[in-house]
């Protein structure tokens, strides 16, 4: 009995000890999925104090609750968009319409935060049940930051006093994944900062679906752009910059991924009045389409002074990377290893080959073939009864750069 109480009074306290530790941990794992929760906005209140920790908000992750009107009882700050200026957040529109209706604001206003954007109920939006829609200055603008946009719609429109816009970007790196941006006059814009399609549609009913205005980088992977405007004697435009200075623009530099349209690319501005253009096109462009990286004549396109049919461009990034290959056999040699690969032509320039005595190829070395039809290399200097691992990838050559495929699954061999 008394051995027994002994040992019971070294098992309770363990067991007491394990508890409590066991249910601190539950505790801060159920403190993170807390933290971690997607949070609903009801009110126009909430979505304008996302930014202000102290009124219970501040990063996160939120959803929209119901359709609702920034301008609806403008707070006496002037606050009566949503500012984001630090943090992190994801902001899922979740089917709804977040809009402003008064014209000296924008909708989505990001200084300096990073931002996710989307709509998980992207497929039920459209002009009339918008993502965003603002009637002042734009539906999403940004000035500092990072904006990631996945998908959704949308809409900048008139109500006489401004011509907002669907995209705005002033400053930091704005994303295009996804989505419609669409405006009256300007479907997307940028005036500074750096903007990246990778897809998306830019529409606008008057002006340019894509305008540079003056300042900007913008890199196109892929993406449509389309102007449906048909009553109207101004140019008509699907991708344009407003030279602000009253000098050519160059298109070369819109396109990602080094895939340069020079030297057969033209490139013309509209100095904002009449209905001159600094380089006339020889031919009018009414539907084209733009595969990077082969070189086109008018990927701006412009229905001249008589024109009034709609236009539209697409550019697509597929093609620019080479299919690539894999390794199908290796024979060791005298302080030497043969490396046989697939043969492919399409697309391909030739071969780049890795070796290293790393799994993960730390420290490797690399060999270029040049040549799509040489599908072998015997690589030398190699120390004896070594384990060497051996990768490879097709490469393809254009305007001076190259575009390389992913590697094949490494294979090993130990040299002789």
């Amino acid at each position: 009995m008394l051995t027994y109480l002994k040992k019971s009074y070294i098992r309770i306290p363990l067991i007491i000890l394990f508890s409590l530790t066991a249910l601190f941990l539950f505790s801060l794992l159920g403190s993170s999925k807390a933290d971690a929760k997607t949070i609903t906005i009801r009110t126009p209140e909430q979505m304008r104090n996302l930014n202000w920790k102290n009124k219970g908000f501040g990063p996160g992750t939120y959803k929209l609750g119901n359709g609702m009107d920034l301008a609806t009882n403008l707070p006496s700050d002037e606050h009566g968009t949503c500012l984001l200026t630090k943090g992190k957040f994801v902001i899922d529109l979740n089917g709804n319409t977040l809009q402003s209706t008064d014209s000296s604001q924008t909708v989505l206003d990001i200084r300096g935060a990073t931002v996710v954007l989307k709509d998980s109920k992207a497929k039920t939006a459209s002009r009339n049940r918008p993502s965003i829609r603002s009637y002042g200055l734009g539906a999403v603008q940004m000035t500092a930051g990072k904006l990631t946009i996945k998908n959704g719609y949308y809409c900048g429109a008139s109500n006489g006093q401004n011509n907002p816009v669907g995209l705005h970007v002033g400053g930091g790196t704005c994303t295009v994944q996804g989505g419609i941006f669409d405006g009256d006059h300007v479907g997307a814009s940028t005036m500074g900062g750096k903007l990246r399609i990778n897809g998306g549609v830019f529409k606008t009913s008057y002006m340019f679906a894509l305008m540079q205005m003056g300042g900007g980088s913008i890199k196109i992977t892929k993406g449509s752009f389309i102007n449906t405007k048909t009553n109207s004697f101004n140019p008509t435009f699907a991708l344009g910059a407003l030279n602000l200075n009253a000098t050519n623009y160059s298109f070369n530099s819109w396109f990602a991924s080094g895939a340069s349209v020079s030297p057969s690319f033209v490139s013309y501005y509209w100095n904002g009045t009449g209905n001159e253009v600094s380089q006339t096109p020889t031919a009018t462009v009414l539907t084209g389409k733009v595969y990077v990286p082969k070189t086109y004549v008018y990927a701006v396109a412009y229905t001249g002074n008589s024109g009034y049919e709609a236009v539209e461009i697409k550019v697509n990034s597929k093609g620019i990377t080479p299919e690539g290959t894999k390794i199908k056999s290796l024979k060791a040699g005298r302080n030497a290893v043969k490396v046989k690969w697939q043969k492919k032509t399409k697309k391909v320039s030739g071969y780049m080959l890795q070796y290293s005595t790393s799994a993960k190829f730390k420290k490797a070395k690399s060999v270029t073939v040049k040549g799509k039809k040489n599908t072998s290399k015997t690589i030398t200097k190699l120390k004896s009864g070594k384990k060497y691992y051996f990768r490879v990838r097709t490469y393809r050559s254009f305007n001076g750069k190259k575009f390389c495929s992913g590697w094949s699954k490494a294979k090993s061999k130990k040299a002789k």
